[in-house]
This record gives structure tokens, sequence and C-alpha cells, in this order.
């Protein structure tokens, strides 16, 4: 679905749908006054480091506005910034030239994309681009390799996402291989909106659709069945999450295994903040 839909004025449904997904983006992030104004750090990564760590990465970190299908890495090109996500979802997507793209990896406020440069490779066989926009905090790889040398609290956050993310990869890939449509739909339903903080996901049937690696009629169908047991609300550009409790159990336990191991991210956070402009921040919530 074009983004300009999204926009469409006479659309009660997603005028309800931005304002929605707009307050809670502003609520969350910002904090204004006459001089600057701030963003206080969500993602889980960064925020996990100690005060003097984050302060000797705070001057290479600049926020950008990431719009539906922006490409953060691409296939066999030089990977040269680390995107710290603090809003929306990535996917990080595998192919072959026979089959079309399939999604991976899921990133979000949890984590960063970048991990192939972060451990000393240039580039890497995967595409990763935005399914559901946002902004992240972006670094240069020579920067954040710099840091990291220097400081062993950083490095080992790094070390810790990257594990969480290898568990990832091998739970979807067995999903993928042993599990049904509502089985893998919920699950991904359910890892998005932890990712967002959020039960609205803006997102297609056809973005599902390549992110599982099934036809666009077996989301269409599976979406309706959980609709029609209470666990969602479809909407023109977007997933309303009614009751995840639902989903849960329709969903297999590789959702809680992945949902684990990332929750080691979510201890011992710290309230960081960096300063943001305004075109930046209006950039962002246009996009969503």
């Amino acid at each position: 679905m074009d983004d300009d839909v999204l926009c469409r004025r006479g659309d009660r449904r997603v005028r309800t749908f931005r304002r929605a997904c707009d307050g809670i983006a502003l609520e969350n992030a910002l904090i204004s006054d006459d001089r600057e104004q701030t963003v206080r750090v969500q993602n889980r990564v960064l925020a996990g480091l100690a005060p003097a760590s984050f302060e000797r990465l705070r001057p290479f970190l600049q926020p950008v506005a990431l719009k539906r299908r922006a490409i953060l890495q691409d296939h066999h090109h030089p990977i040269e910034h680390i995107y710290f996500i603090e809003r929306g979802v990535a996917s990080l997507l595998a192919r072959t030239q026979r089959d079309g793209p399939v999604e991976v990896a899921m990133v979000g406020r949890l984590g960063l994309v970048g991990v192939t440069a972060v451990l000393g490779i240039q580039s890497s066989p995967n595409r990763c681009l935005m399914s559901v926009p946002g902004y992240a905090l972006r670094i240069a790889v020579s920067d954040l390799r710099r840091v990291a040398h220097r400081d062993p609290d950083v490095q080992q956050q790094l070390f810790s996402y990257i594990h969480a993310l290898l568990v990832q990869n091998t739970q979807t890939t067995l999903c993928s291989a042993r599990h049904s449509v509502e089985e893998r739909l919920s699950r991904w339903l359910l890892l998005a909106a932890d990712r967002l903080d959020d039960r609205i996901i803006p997102v297609t049937h056809d973005m599902l659709s390549v992110s599982l690696g099934v036809r666009r009629a077996s989301i269409t169908t599976t979406l309706a069945e959980l609709e029609q047991i209470g666990g969602l609300a479809r909407q023109r550009g977007g997933i309303y999450l009614t009751d995840p409790a639902t989903l849960e159990r329709r969903t297999c336990e590789c959702y809680q295994i992945i949902a684990s191991e990332y929750g080691h991210l979510n201890r011992g956070l710290h309230e960081h903040r960096i300063r943001a402009d305004r075109s930046m921040i209006r950039t962002c919530l246009c996009c969503v």
C-alpha cells in the first residue's frame, strides 16, 4: 500500500491510526523547551550502557528519519553506518536468484543494523530495509569500532545483542520449517509489538507475505481467522493487536524463546537523552 494512502483525509480510520502513532512518538520520546528539543534514547542496546560509556558514543550519534522501505544495508555493498533503531522495524532479508526475499531477522528498538560491520566484515549478502517506518541513531562504523575497542562495556553490549540476534536467526529457521502460518504470523506480530512498544503495527499484507515467505492470500486468510477469535483488528494501513494474550496462545514456543533472549537487553537500563533537530522529528512523524 502506498504511503500516500495513509494520509488520505477522507479515511477516518487512518487519521485515528496516524494520531495514535504520532501521539505515542511525541509523548514517549520528546521534551521541548525554548532552547532545544531532545529525544530520550529508546534503543535498548544504548540504554543498557552506563552513562560514562554512552557519553563516549554521544558525539558520534546522529538521529535520522527512516521511511518505509529505506535500505539500511544492501547486498554486498560496503557497510558504512550502524543504525541503532529507536522507533520502527527493519527486516533483514535473505535471497537467492531463483527465490524472492525472505525475512531472516527483525530489528527494532531492541537492536541495531550492521552487525556484520561490528564484527569487522565490510559487507553482507543480506539486505536490510525498513518495514515499519521510524527513526534511528546512526553512527559511522569506524567511530563505533574505535569506542568499542577502548570501552569494554560498549563491546559487551554489542556482543550481548549479537547473541540474541543469533538466537532469533536460528529459532526463525526452525519456525519457518516446522510451524504453521498462523503460528509464524502470530510470532511476527508479537515480536513487532515488542520492538515498537505498541499494539498498532503499520504493516501491509504484502510486507507480511515477504517477511514470512508465504502467499499474500495465506496472510489475508490467517489474519481474518485471528481477527475472528479476537486477537487483532485489521485496519487500512495497519493491524491493531486487540488481545496479545490470544495471539500468544495461537503462536508457537519460538516467540517465548526469542523474547526471553532479548529480555536480557531490558535489564539495568539508563535514561540517556540526545539533542534532535525539529526537521528530523517532523520527517519521522510524516513517515509513519
